[in-house]
Formats: structure tokens, C-alpha cells, sequence
């Protein structure tokens, strides 16, 4: 490049960008520093290669740093200009070099710091994208989200709300853990409970779904405690189930098998309740806040009678076993028989909770049905 040509470019980016002044005051620089090169060269070698070390640094940064943040392409062509007029066509061609690889951004980045498993995780966390992300969904399993819970529904006059249970325990330890192991055969919480006569009148759905265990006709069964009332929703489930399934129930009697759902496209329905919601729910039968009822679709059982038994009955294992079956005998189409005589034994649908009129008392429809061993 001629000095004629560096000058014109000079003069065009200066009338565009920078400063006509700052150009020409690092042309001049440079200009000066290779006049006196070539002066102390003449004089001493020695001399020559420290002078132009000086040179390429005065020239470079000189020019470089005073104009490169405003015109960075003139600036580089002035002091490429002014370099190979003084130095020779390699030394130009090095300045340009420089230039190019700089701003290409050819550099060797520094190794990246491994991040640390919590700063990487905090990093996903807050941004939500990212690599983080994408390591998740290759096999990285993301932390659970609670699931929101169900809202619940407003209760009309005189009909209870419903609510999903939480799902069971894993474990009989977790389950010890949040608190008192329920009964089996009752889901009862705690060894003395206490009977409160009215409570919210919210239900809350046992949460589970089984197939019917025999060939017959199939009744799917939602399953729901009071909120409120100390009892296990799950174990509560297991127990009605086991009985309306026992091959001495209504299966051997008339072909009826249970499946149990959580859904709200049931047949039949299986409620524990307070005493006072049970009198509500089971209107327009007056049930005296003593008694259980079967009504419609719904099978009420009264939390008095479901802890605390009966007087005409010796176990009160049995006397909830009959609970179940008299009142889902109802839903499903039986009525009330009468004692057939002093000393025998009461069909199931024999009213057999305040007395028994002289019968037996019998919980099965069934009893002589046989029984596998259970091993």
C-alpha cells in the first residue's frame, strides 16, 4: 500500500467516523518512530532490533489504541500503511494479521469451571431452560411436583360434599410414622375413640380401584368416610370389601359381586358418617341418630354403631360384618324379614341391632357357604 493511498483512506473513514486529527496524529507517531530506526540502525545491529521491538509496540498501540475504538477497519489499515512504509511489506502483513485474528475472535478461551451438582441445579431451577433441561428429559429424573389438591365441592342443603383421600401409605413404617396404625377390619385410629354427634358432612372418597373377584353380577362400589371421623378411608374400603366378597355373602346368595371404584360412576355407595350426617343423609327415614340405613344407591353406616357395636352382639367383629351385608342388601333390592321363631338363626336382613326378637344373630346371607382355609 503507498503512503498516497493510506493517506486518502485516512482522509474518508476520518470525514465518517473518527476525528481526521487522531489519524494522522498516529501516522506521525509511526512515521517518526521508523525514521529513527533507521537511524540507530546504521549506527548498531544491537541497536536496530530493540529499536524496532520499540517501533512495532509504539506503532501498534499508538495507532491501534487510539483509534480503534472508534474506527476500527481505518484504524488498521493507517497503521498497516504506515508500518510496511517503514518496515517493509512482512511487517505490515503481521499487523493485519493481528488485526484480522482479533476480530474474528481466534483467541484460546479458558477451560470452562465444572459446576458443582447444587450450582448446577440452581442454575435450571431459576432459568428453566438450558442444559439442565435437556439432561432431565434424557433420563435425569426431574423431582416430583406435588400434586395440587382436589377442590372440593360446595355442599347443596342436606347433601355432603365429596373429596378424594390421599393415596395409602407405602409402607406399615411410613404409615406408623404419621401417626396411629388403624384397626384392621375397621380402619378404627386410635384405642379409645370418641364418638362426635355431627361433623362437616364432607366425604371423603377412598382412593382405590379392584375387578370383582367372582362371576355374577358385577357392583361397582364407591367407597367414603366423614372428614373428620378417626378412621383409615383405605382400610375402611378393605374391610367392606372383604365382607360383601366373603363366599358366605351375597354372592353365594344371589350371584352379586363387588368391584371397588373411587370414581363417581359407581352402583352402589358404602358411607361411614357421624350420627348427625347420617340422619340427613338417610331422610326421609328417621334414623334417631342411633341407627344405619340403606337408602336408594347408598348404604349408610352410623359411626356410633360401626365403633362401638351392639348389646345384641357379643363380637363386635361380627355385628359390623352384618352391618355391611343388612345394609347393602338394601341397595341391592332386599328388604326386612322377621325373626322366624325363638332360638333360630336371623336371615341377614333381620333387624338385628337394637334387638334380635330371640334369633341367633347371623352377619352372612350365606353362613353355611364353605369356606377356603385361609392359609
Amino acid at each position: 500500500m503507498s503512503r498516497q493511498s493510506s493517506a486518502r483512506r485516512a482522509g474518508r473513514h476520518a470525514r465518517g467516523g473518527a476525528p481526521a486529527g487522531l489519524l494522522t496524529e498516529g501516522v506521525a507517531a509511526s512515521r517518526s518512530v521508523a525514521w529513527k530506526v533507521r537511524r540507530r540502525a546504521a549506527q548498531d545491529p544491537r541497536r536496530a532490533v530493540v529499536a524496532l521491538s520499540l517501533c512495532l509496540a509504539a506503532g501498534l498501540g499508538g495507532g491501534i489504541a487510539v483509534t480503534m475504538s472508534m474506527e476500527p477497519d481505518a484504524s488498521a489499515a493507517v497503521v498497516a500503511g504506515a508500518v510496511e512504509d517503514s518496515l517493509g511489506a512482512e511487517a505490515a502483513a503481521a499487523v493485519r494479521n493481528a488485526y484480522e485474528a482479533t476480530r474474528s475472535g481466534e483467541r484460546t478461551s479458558p477451560p470452562a469451571t465444572a459446576a458443582s451438582p447444587d450450582t448446577a441445579e440452581a442454575g435450571v431451577a431459576a432459568s428453566g431452560t438450558g442444559a439442565g433441561v435437556g439432561a432431565a428429559a434424557e433420563g435425569l429424573p426431574e423431582p416430583p411436583a406435588p400434586e395440587p389438591p382436589e377442590p372440593l365441592a360446595v355442599a347443596s342443603a342436606g347433601v355432603p360434599s365429596v373429596e378424594k383421600s390421599a393415596p395409602p401409605s407405602p409402607s406399615p413404617s411410613l404409615r406408623a410414622a404419621a401417626g396411629p396404625t388403624p384397626e384392621p377390619g375397621s380402619g378404627l385410629l386410635g384405642t379409645r375413640v370418641a364418638v362426635e354427634e355431627e361433623l362437616s358432612g364432607r366425604l371423603v372418597v377412598a382412593t382405590g380401584s379392584r375387578r370383582a373377584p367372582a362371576e355374577g353380577k358385577v357392583w361397582r362400589v364407591q367407597l367414603a368416610v366423614e372428614k373428620g371421623l378417626p378412621v383409615d378411608p383405605e382400610v375402611f374400603a378393605e374391610s367392606v370389601l372383604a365382607t360383601l366378597n366373603d363366599p358366605r355373602g351375597w354372592n353365594a346368595a344371589d350371584g352379586s359381586t363387588f368391584a371397588w371404584t373411587d370414581s363417581d360412576d359407581y352402583d352402589a355407595r358404602v358411607v361411614l358418617a357421624s350420627p348427625g350426617t347420617t340422619d340427613r343423609l338417610c331422610l326421609p327415614l328417621d334414623t334417631i341418630g342411633e341407627l344405619s340405613c340403606g337408602i336408594e344407591e347408598t348404604a349408610v353406616l352410623n359411626f356410633k354403631r360401626w365403633a362401638t357395636g351392639s348389646q345384641a352382639w357379643e363380637s363386635t367383629e361380627r355385628y359390623r360384618q352384618y352391618l355391611v351385608n343388612h345394609e347393602v342388601g338394601h341397595v341391592i333390592g332386599y328388604h326386612h324379614d322377621l325373626c322366624a321363631g325363638e332360638g333360630e338363626h336371623a336371615t341377614v336382613m333381620v333387624q338385628q341391632t337394637t334387638t334380635t326378637s330371640g334369633c341367633i344373630p347371623e352377619p352372612w346371607p350365606v353362613p353355611d357357604a364353605p369356606v377356603p382355609d385361609k392359609d
